[in-house]
């Protein structure tokens, strides 16, 4: 199995559904990368069964389809007015929220993926490296989704670089001195 980026057909506007979305596709090793900032559009990077996927999620939403037919990178649908919609309401700031865990194996990545997508204004977590995940999105609460994601491992350290502030780095302790 090679890693394949695949377009899923599917609404996931409302929060409630979003979140379950979240636990469906977290929970699938392999997962490496997950986009909504296009409204309608679920991306998911990595690799994992896609039909296995979209089987799961078809029972959470009957209306789930596969656009990107190949799971190769590449324009394979035409751009409709749900791109134009995506390009004018994604937020102007973008703020990115990297997470440092000590060891990031499968299942704290699924916890972590829980604690994450409760969060509205996320629009996309990717993995990055063995022991990071970048948060992007809106705004939400950073400290908050700190502490809880502290509770899980307690060595998480927070880089926060967003387009407001060139870069901020520090760790999770600074914000409790």
């Amino acid at each position: 199995m090679q890693v394949e980026t695949v377009e899923f057909k599917m609404d996931v506007s409302d929060e409630n559904i979003k979140r379950e979305v979240m636990k469906i596709v977290w929970m699938f090793s392999g997962v490496t990368f997950v986009d909504i900032k296009e409204k309608g559009i679920l991306k998911v990077k990595g690799k994992y069964d896609k039909i296995q996927m979209g089987s799961k999620l078809h029972e959470l939403d009957n209306s789930v389809d596969i656009i990107n037919q190949m799971g190769k990178t590449g324009q394979y649908r035409i751009p409709s007015l749900t791109s134009v919609y995506s390009y004018f309401t994604t937020p102007n700031i973008q703020e990115v929220v990297v997470f440092k865990f000590k060891v990031l194996d499968e299942k704290m990545k699924r916890d972590a993926m829980e604690v994450i997508w409760e969060f509205s204004g996320i629009t996309s977590v990717e993995v990055k490296r063995d022991n990071q995940l970048e948060v992007k999105g809106g705004e939400f609460n950073k400290i908050a989704m700190s502490t809880k994601l502290k509770r899980i491992d307690e060595s998480v350290s927070l880089i926060i670089n967003d387009t407001r502030t060139k870069k901020l780095g520090f760790s999770l302790y600074d914000l409790y001195r």
